[in-house]
């Protein structure tokens, strides 16, 4: 039995493997808060069925399901898995989700692909869920959970550091930290960078008195994140940014997995 008002990972299933990527990468997040790990099947009623008729759809959808759950048990953590499947457009159903679920993870690809002409359905998501929205790098290799060797992060927001020790400490990884600045003339860049380090020294000073087993590794860049993502993006690495950022920036096409974050969302 599934509690939807319980405070829960939800995970948004489509029979893809990125799906089930996406599901096996929330068990941290699921152990690590002591709380079920929701994987939800969105039936949509305005897609074609494909000849197969609502019972075909359904059990369909209980079929992935169930596929995704035997994956997850098949890892041996001990995390308890939920499972619903829900009719509607998957969008507003996973908004719904939002709005008791701890986090909600989707795969990079999979329920992107599968709703063709209304965008992206995990960016739209990340943009207006109402709690952190994980996006996960889909990788091409064996069935596994991504690995994250690595937390990407600017400084300049309170919520998204949070977050990003957060993660670091869950997965132990180090944790970059990026402080953006732009230096008008050359002859201003020594000076620049001097008080850029001083700034960034003194954001990250609370954060790192909290997580002292996070591994901190700081970063000055030039110009915006977008400009760094695009050449240093890793499919290995997890960026955490603010959710209106992360749609200027539109960095779910970066190459890595992002964790998106509204400025309340602590």
């Amino acid at each position: 039995m599934s509690n939807p008002s319980a405070p829960a990972v939800v995970v948004g299933i489509d029979g893809s493997k990125a799906a089930t990527q996406a599901a096996l990468w929330a068990i941290d997040e699921a152990v690590g808060r002591d709380i079920p790990l929701r994987l939800v099947y969105v039936i949509d009623p305005l897609e074609p069925s494909g000849g197969d008729g609502r019972a075909g759809r359904q059990g369909a959808a209980h079929a992935a399901l169930f596929d995704v759950s035997r994956a997850i048990e098949a890892t041996g953590h001990p995390v308890k898995v939920e499972t619903e499947v829900l009719r509607g457009r998957p969008l507003a159903k996973l908004m719904e989700e939002s709005r008791s679920a701890v986090m909600v993870c989707v795969g990079s690809i999979g329920l992107n692909h599968a709703r063709r002409g209304e965008g992206s359905l995990a960016a739209t998501l990340a943009g207006a869920a109402l709690c952190p929205v994980a996006v996960i790098q889909a990788s091409p290799g064996a069935l596994a959970a991504p690995k994250v060797n690595r937390v990407v992060a600017e400084v300049n927001n309170g919520s998204v550091l949070r977050h990003a020790f957060e993660e670091a400490r869950l997965r132990k990884v180090p944790l970059r930290a990026l402080f953006l600045r732009i230096a008008e003339t050359p002859t201003e860049s020594d000076d620049g960078n001097r008080l850029a380090q001083a700034q960034l020294s003194r954001r990250l000073a609370r954060w790192t008195r909290l997580y002292p087993g996070v591994a901190v590794e700081s970063a000055i860049i030039r110009g915006h994140a977008c400009r760094y993502l695009a050449a240093n993006a890793k499919p290995d690495q997890l960026y955490v940014t603010d959710s209106h950022a992360a749609q200027l920036c539109n960095v779910y096409v970066a190459g890595c997995s992002v964790l998106t974050v509204r400025s309340g969302n602590l």
